[in-house]
């Protein structure tokens, strides 16, 4: 076994064996390291976190990102998001976790490090733990057995303190029922909508009062800033012709990017989940023991789900849709794909709970042979190529420029034809510009007489000089007098619309709301029902639908109309429904799995921000800047 791992040690499975440690242990082994040392990025409580712990962890979570969108990812989307913040305070996090087990007195034995190890598939062979194996694997990622069992130490610790402490949560009886009546508590509303397009009519437009309109909100009729400019500009398309690519190239392109080009194994399947916690792990396990027993006998799987299921897939049937192996949690993945077609699997344990598993359908992995793909690679290759040259050229011709002394003397001396502009503002981008909203918004910053730096755009590159500029203009009324009766006319509609529905929701403060609404021949709507986990308030803003649970039967109107754009809605509590005491008992057991779940996250969490609080945590700042 030895021998064949060390002839497979730069084979595509050992490199897989040696991916699955690594995704197993995302932030392994932090916080074991003394000392803040120099190329610590922080440090907690004396303990180093280092460059490389840190890089590694970035360097995962990053990759976790791609695989999530597919591999496509903004340029600028790690500092957007403010990844290395996110992946600085989890190592820190992680660090803290096992400082406070140590204080707790919490350890992981030998005899827990050596069992966790023997039950890891990655080092079995045929079933059993295969010590050669173990090696093999440990030298193919570079570990020593000594520093894999420390790292394996730390996150045992991290996994039994976490756990400790969530053992601390407790669901009270009263939390059930409030939470559930909180959730499943249905309203239904009566309303009325004035809408600004039916007071049009009323309004009346003369001279004075536009005027007056225009005086209050000349601010919204500024122009807005504008540039006129000289430019060149730098086009990848225009040196791809030129762009010679070897067919041995292509052929090797090919190979490096293989992966692009291989679509893996997916399969389709059906699952049972039965939800587990700590109080009824006995009796779910030997629920799911006699729904197998049904499924293996011949009743319909599909059935069973929509039955039994605790997943959102059982509406469904339990139909999960068509997955690959890495989509799912390591012990499904394993069963699924263990299976036949048509074949149910044993009762499988995943962090979820207990799951049956029937494989309805498989589609083999396959790879697109260079041929089908080679037209896109040589593409690919010479805009790649291209890009390059395109750079080169433009920052040949930056130079020049700066060497002599202006754009317009270096458009002399090589008799180079310059592009121009009219002058044009942000929401009136000339065609040949258009496309490019970064290199407007640095236009736009620059000042009249000034040369840009060399600017990026997806075409290619531009230098830019503004010749002159205009700065934001107030017109006078008589430009902009059409616009400006417009205007007028809309937010007089809108205000007559709000001020008839203040009106209303003032008068019937002391009457009846059918009665007062007929009397005034307006139409009354009626919602049907709906609660917070079911907002089916059909034909309402969220808004409304959100403000109903703030009224009361002894409150039953809003302090104040709700403004919905060119709608206003007077609205009234009609009726409230309560769930029934057969409801609750059918969702008691994942509502308190549901609140337990939350009391151990509120419970960690406060527990994190205590340690937080009386730790010593110095942050390196510089491996933080962009």
């Amino acid at each position: 076994m030895l021998d064949f791992l060390r002839r497979k040690a730069q084979s595509t499975y050992l490199q897989a064996t040696v991916i699955i440690i690594i995704l197993v242990f995302v932030f392994w082994g932090v916080g074991t390291n003394q000392g803040p040392g120099r190329n610590a990025v922080a440090t907690v409580n004396g303990q180093a976190i280092t460059f490389q712990e840190y890089n590694k962890a970035y360097e995962r979570t990053m990759d976790q990102y791609q695989a999530r969108f597919g591999g496509n990812l903004p340029a600028d989307f790690a500092k957007t998001i403010g990844l290395k913040k996110q992946v600085l305070d989890q190592l820190i996090q992680t660090s803290l976790i096992r400082q406070g087990g140590r204080e707790m007195g919490i350890y992981a034995s030998d005899e827990e490090i050596q069992d966790y190890i023997r039950n890891m598939q990655v080092f079995q062979d045929n079933g059993e733990f295969d010590v050669e194996r173990y090696n093999a694997v440990l030298r193919g990622s570079r570990l020593t057995p000594k520093k894999f069992e420390t790292g394996m130490r730390a996150d045992i610790l991290s996994g039994t303190t976490t756990r400790r402490i969530a053992a601390f949560a407790h669901v009270l009886d009263s939390e059930l029922w409030d939470k559930f009546l909180y959730e499943h508590e249905e309203r239904r509303l009566e309303y009325v909508v004035f809408n600004a397009a039916d007071f049009i009519d009323k309004v009346v437009v003369n001279e004075e009062s536009l005027t007056d309109f225009f005086d209050k909100n000349k601010n919204d009729y500024r122009t807005l800033p504008q540039v006129k400019l000289k430019y060149l500009s730098f086009f990848a398309a225009d040196e791809t012709a030129a762009v010679k690519i070897e067919e041995g190239d292509i052929e090797d392109y090919y190979q490096q990017h293989i992966d692009q080009y291989s679509v893996p194994e997916t399969r389709r399947a059906r699952h049972i989940l039965l939800r587990v916690t700590d109080k009824n792990k006995a009796e779910q396990e030997k629920k799911a023991a006699d729904i197998l027993q049904r499924a293996e006998n011949g009743e319909d799987f599909a059935t069973l789900a929509k039955q039994f299921s605790d997943d959102g897939s059982a509406a469904n049937g339990g139909d999960l849709g068509f997955f690959s192996k890495k989509q799912m949690v390591r012990p499904f993945a394993e069963a699924a794909f263990r299976l036949k077609k048509g074949e149910i699997s044993d009762i499988v344990r995943t962090r979820f709970g207990f799951h049956i598993i029937k494989l309805e359908e498989i589609k083999p992995g396959k790879t697109t042979p260079l041929a089908e793909v080679r037209d896109s690679i040589l593409r690919k290759m010479k805009e790649e190529q291209a890009q390059t040259a395109v750079f080169a050229k433009a920052n040949e011709t930056y130079e020049k420029i700066i060497l002599s002394g202006s754009l317009a003397k270096y458009a002399a001396d090589n008799k180079v034809k310059i592009a121009e502009t009219k002058f044009f503002s942000k929401d009136s981008v000339p065609p040949e510009l258009s496309g490019n909203p970064d290199l407007i918004q640095t236009v736009f910053s620059l000042k009249k007489g000034e040369l840009s730096s060399l600017l990026e755009s997806p075409k290619g590159y531009y230098i830019v000089y503004v010749e002159d500029f205009k700065g934001p203009e107030t017109p006078s009324f008589a430009e902009v007098k059409e616009r400006v009766e417009k205007d007028y006319i809309t937010a007089e509609s809108r205000r007559l619309a709000k001020e008839a529905a203040e009106k209303l929701l003032t008068g019937v403060r002391d009457g009846n709301f059918a009665t007062l609404c007929g009397e005034q021949g307006l139409t009354v709507a009626a919602s049907e029902f709906f609660s917070r986990s079911r907002k089916l308030g059909k034909g309402l803003p969220a808004g409304v639908v959100n403000e109903a649970f703030n009224l009361s039967e002894k409150n039953p109107l809003p302090k104040k109309v709700f403004d919905n754009k060119d709608k206003f809605y007077v609205f009234h509590l009609r009726e409230i429904k309560k769930p029934t005491d057969e409801e609750f008992a059918a969702q008691r057991e994942t509502i308190e799995a549901d609140i337990e779940r939350e009391n151990q996250f509120n419970l960690i969490s406060a527990w994190l921000e205590y340690l937080r609080g009386k730790a010593e945590i110095t942050i390196n700042k510089q491996f933080l800047q962009d």
